[in-house]
């Protein structure tokens, strides 16, 4: 039965037939437009940090919540429990009357809080319930982050009754995925539709959010399917615009639920919707003609989950050819409110069209710089150092290249601190013409312990000091790309390095990188199941294989098929990368994941290990001896196997092991910035429990950060 909305309790909808421990959908959708106490809100509070009103987010999950009541079909999850809470600007408000929906509660802080904890407390605790039901979590609104912690801010964020602002009354995204895949009921789906740009107020005081999610029961069994979809990559911003009735993320999920993702069986699973929402978006900025792009973050764990099957279509949908959707059917209810977002049909999904999304995406990125400003020439980088003329040419702005001219880019060795700068190439430079974006790739010299990348000094640099842990091969190059953003901290200071981002970047002379190149930026841009589809298991392990000269290409491919759910293609190989270069941390993770997925898929003794989760256990905590891993997709699997193996039946002394190395990544999500394929770490704020005051940290106690674990005390979790 549908749901129906229960008098005397705002926002709460159930199915009339609900009990307590009832299988089925247990949904929380949240939508905020309204701030009041942000900036052109009626009661903004003294300082807003430039937080304003936004446009669209109550009507997208209003939507979301009539799509969920009218058009998600699966024959075992009825929707059988719904708690709505919106924020709507004015012009929603009255569209929501004119609709007939009234029955929602409003989501500041407390009410927020208070919807968290019955939403989470309604769900079934008890199999054979627990595992025949599914949470759906829906934010739509302001979102930030600190650090690495993405966090969703409720309707009176920054209320001024308070006296000084709470910065700390918000929800953690992390902590709400922590929640997901250590509960027991069977599939959790979060769907994201937020900002997570840094939040300097936040992040500069290395806080967060207040928690609110219940801790889980221990040994309680994992669930088969827990998927995220947030709407933009780390420290990365999410649009919506004037004109357009939805956010761009909401408009692409649901052209996505309603048909768009459908590959032809009549069903659309997570990852489809994931294949069709990231190049879609991009294809939508364009439409409105920006050059700005954005990026979904897909995180899964366990199973891939059907997100919703499809109604047979009376009738054939039309293709298209990459412009917003051209119609819209009408649904029960009546308003503009009751309208689902037509889908491109079926056939959309072809590869052409898909190839044509992915270009589209890639076409709204490479916009962003000017091409008669790029200098191809190759340089040492410490062949910069003192030569302005030089600098200037590639870089632009003094404030995009004194820190180059003065010699504040070094590079140091992660063994033991030594400086690499003779190493490092500037191979090419792209900017705009601000000099605000600045791309530059770099070629990293032979060393076998991976190198530091650090950019120095409170004049040039908004946290006093930004640095980068890249691998590298021990007897070739590895190319890096780095984007810099450029930009001033406030009206009226200068222009000062804000954000270091740095990827594996292309190579035309090595066919290794070049090849990992074309499969980074589809993944990226495109479609990750495409790229993963196209990645060949013999042409990555032949990276490593290649003299054994290139294991970072090799690693970087097996953790896209990893992200992608197919590092089975490899088979055991992970463990050869693993043995063959021990200086490599991100091996171990790679071996790890090896033998979760193979048990996973039901395997007893998979590659003949006998003893399968102590094996994964024991790889796993070799990075207490290595360091640990340096690409950001090996720490987040390895923060996921910690809390698998947490569950797992290990010898006392192994788990302890298991524990530190969780305690030891939960410090460097706090202590470091999301920076693409890799971490970076700033000089500001300095973890509290490292003592040593107020100063910025050095380049040595970076350095001893990423390779052993804090000298603290650890339980057995």
């Amino acid at each position: 039965m549908a749901l129906e909305a229960v008098s005397g309790t705002p926002g709460l909808w159930r199915d009339p037939q609900w009990q307590p421990g009832m299988p089925g959908v247990y949904a929380l959708i949240i939508g905020i437009s309204a701030y009041p106490h942000l900036e052109d809100g009626p009661a903004p509070a003294p300082e807003t940090y430039g937080l304003g009103q936004l446009l669209s987010s109550a009507r997208t999950a209003a939507r979301m919540f009539t799509w969920l009541r009218t058009d998600f079909r699966h024959p075992d999850l009825p929707v059988v429990w719904s708690l709505l809470l919106l924020s709507p600007s004015a012009d929603e408000r009255t569209e929501f009357d004119a609709a007939g929906l009234t029955h929602y509660d409003t989501p500041d802080y407390a009410r927020l809080r208070l919807g968290i904890q019955r939403w989470t407390a309604a769900v079934p605790k008890q199999p054979p319930a627990s595992t025949h039901s599914r949470s759906v979590f829906f934010f739509s609104g302001h979102g930030v982050g600190a650090n690495r912690t993405p966090l969703l801010l409720p309707a009176d964020y920054l209320d001024p009754q308070f006296g000084d602002p709470q910065l700390e009354n918000c929800f953690s995204a992390r902590e709400l995925q922590r929640w997901m895949t250590e509960n027991p009921v069977g599939e959790h789906l979060a769907l994201l539709d937020a900002c997570r740009n840094e939040f300097s107020p936040l992040a500069e005081k290395a806080s967060g959010a207040h928690g609110a999610f219940p801790v889980n029961p221990p040994n309680a069994p994992a669930p088969r399917a827990a998927a995220t979809l947030a709407s933009t990559s780390p420290d990365k911003v999410a649009y919506q615009f004037p004109g357009q009735p939805l956010t761009l993320f909401g408009q692409a999920v649901l052209e996505a639920l309603n048909g768009g993702a459908d590959t032809g069986n009549l069903r659309v699973d997570f990852r489809e919707v994931v294949d069709y929402v990231r190049p879609r978006i991009n294809v939508l900025l364009k439409a409105v003609n920006t050059a700005l792009d954005q990026t979904v973050w897909p995180s899964s764990e366990g199973e891939d989950l059907i997100v919703t099957e499809l109604a047979p279509p009376a009738v054939a949908a039309a293709g298209v050819t990459g412009g917003a959707p051209a119609a819209t059917r009408a649904r029960g209810g009546g308003g503009a409110l009751y309208r689902s977002v037509a889908t491109p049909g079926v056939a959309s999904r072809g590869p052409a069209v898909a190839a044509q999304m992915t270009a589209a995406a890639g076409a709204a990125v490479d916009a962003r710089f000017d091409p008669a400003l790029q200098v191809d020439d190759d340089i040492p980088l410490a062949a910069l150092r003192g030569s302005f003329p030089q600098t200037v040419r590639r870089f632009g702005h003094e404030y995009a290249s004194m820190i180059w001219n003065d010699g504040n880019v070094r590079l140091h060795s992660l063994k033991d601190g030594g400086m690499l700068d003779d190493a490092a190439r500037v191979r090419s430079v792209a900017r705009d013409a601000a000099s605000s974006i600045v791309q530059v790739d770099l070629a990293l010299g032979p060393h076998p312990h991976g190198a530091l990348l650090v950019f120095d000094g409170a004049r040039d640099v908004q946290r006093t000091r930004l640095a980068v842990a890249l691998p590298t091969d021990p007897d070739s190059p590895v190319p890096v790309r780095l984007m810099l953003t450029i930009a001033p901290s406030t009206p009226g200071e200068p222009p000062r390095l804000q954000k270091l981002q740095a990827w594996l970047g292309p190579d035309p002379g090595n066919p290794h990188y070049d090849y990992l190149w074309s499969l980074t930026r589809e993944a990226e841009l495109g479609s990750l199941r495409n790229a993963a589809g196209r990645a060949d298991p013999e042409r990555l392990k032949d990276a490593a294989r290649d003299k054994l000269q290139y294991p970072t290409a090799a690693t970087a491919g097996m953790l896209l098929l990893a992200r992608a759910g197919t590092l089975a293609q490899v088979g055991s190989w992970t463990r050869n990368l693993m043995q063959l270069f021990p200086a490599l941390p991100d091996a171990a993770v790679l071996w790890a994941e090896s033998l979760r997925s193979a048990l996973a898929s039901g395997e007893a003794q998979p590659f003949g290990v006998a003893a399968p989760l102590q094996e994964m256990a024991e790889a796993l905590t070799r990075l207490l001896e290595r360091r640990l891993p340096l690409f950001a997709d090996a720490l987040e699997l390895a923060d996921s196997q910690v809390r698998f193996l947490r569950r797992a039946p290990l010898p006392d002394a192994l788990a302890a092991r298991v524990a530190r190395v969780g305690q030891w990544i939960e410090r460097i999500f706090a202590a470091t910035l999301p920076g693409g394929h890799f971490l970076v770490v700033p000089g500001l704020p300095r973890p509290e429990w490292l003592g040593g005051g107020g100063a910025a940290l050095t380049d040595d106690e970076i350095i001893a950060l990423l390779r052993r674990p804090p000298a603290v005390s650890y339980t057995h979790l």
